[in-house]
């Protein structure tokens, strides 16, 4: 009985020093299709009940009710009490995304969100096609109380652009919360053909020494047997919150392998593995924590605004690339053939 006892009180100590565990992770064309397929729902339950808050990319329900449903089954699985914050339907056509942060609402608390301002989105003087969603949480467990988290998902086409731009994100989150702690996290396809070895030296996010990146070149984030690319990346700032990182908890996490699961089980699930990491537990850490609620979701609000196309050039493609409309009197697209109102000049931009 004693013994018994003795590994019960062990137990609870392992699990009391456990850090937070933090994810990305793109799932291929989330909506409620994946939702209602109980094979893909249970793989995914699976997948974030390891995490205690983890960014989701590739969100593709403009009402959010598949995230929704989806954090209502993971609190029926785990007992536990997650939420989401959620940002708006990004892109410049029918084809549009939200980034998501699903997080144990018992220990974190988003304080401060914005999505970032690239530029103006009716003009095509924009830079990203997805601008990265920007939550500022409060940890009661960690060593470090207070970080930033910006999501990204790249447009392919577009990758060495928007991850270089992304040195301009991390400079507007520094300012807009005063703080060095910042973890940039998502598909930055920053791998293969998108981003090659001749593209890294233009690239300001890698040349600046204050930028870590935790997931290496050779790594493999993608499920497909065809691929070895690390097209998900965590890249972090501030010597506090690295500090803090658990030595060899950064990972992808093959789930694959993990669950014994059938290849094209998998790809139905996405075709990207999530990457991991943990930060340290503070031994201080209260034994309080924050008060749960009943409502699911918080709306991350509007991206973007009004803005002048004055003094926009539209007769160049020039800087304009990745905007698309029939208003447009130049509009360049990543398949620009596909249309015949092209400026004469995009072939050097697009």
């Amino acid at each position: 009985m004693e013994l018994r006892v003795m590994f019960i009180v062990l137990g609870c100590l392992l699990q009391w020093s456990q850090g937070l565990k933090i994810a990305s992770f793109n799932i291929q064309r989330f909506s409620q299709r994946k939702v209602d397929d109980r094979v893909t729902l249970d793989i995914l339950i699976r997948i974030l009940k390891r995490y205690d808050l983890i960014t989701i990319e590739e969100v593709m329900d403009s009402d959010s009710s598949a995230v929704t449903d989806l954090v209502k089954e993971l609190n029926y699985a785990t007992k536990l009490n997650y939420n989401y914050i959620i940002s708006d339907y990004l892109g410049h056509s029918t084809y549009r995304e939200k980034y998501a942060f699903i997080f144990k609402e018992n220990i974190l608390k988003p304080v401060g969100w914005y999505h970032f301002d690239d530029g103006c989105e009716q003009c095509g003087t924009d830079t990203f096609m997805r601008e990265p969603f920007i939550v500022h949480f409060h940890s009661l467990t960690t060593i470090v109380k207070d970080f930033v988290l910006a999501a990204i998902h790249t447009s392919p086409s577009y990758a060495v652009r928007e991850v270089d731009a992304l040195y301009d994100v991390w400079a507007d989150a520094r300012k807009h919360f005063n703080t060095e702690n910042i973890l940039i996290l998502g598909d930055y396809n920053a791998a293969c053909h998108y981003v090659t070895d001749k593209d890294w030296p233009n690239i300001r996010l890698r040349q600046y020494n204050q930028f870590h990146w935790l997931i290496g070149d050779e790594v493999d984030t993608t499920v497909s047997r065809n691929t070895h690319c690390a097209y998900d990346r965590f890249v972090m700032t501030g010597k506090r919150l690295i500090d803090t990182v658990v030595p060899g908890s950064v990972k992808v996490f093959y789930f694959q392998k993990a669950f014994d699961l059938p290849y094209e089980t998998v790809k139905d699930v996405s075709d990207h593995y999530p990457i991991e990491l943990e930060l340290k537990r503070d031994p201080q850490a209260p034994d309080s924590y924050y008060k749960t609620g009943e409502i699911i979701g918080i709306n991350g609000g509007t991206s973007g605004g009004p803005c002048s196309c004055q003094g926009v050039d539209m007769s160049s493609c020039a800087g304009r690339c990745g905007a698309y409309s029939h208003s447009f009197p130049c509009s360049c697209t990543s398949s620009c053939s596909k249309h015949n109102d092209c400026c004469a000049d995009y072939k050097n931009y697009c």
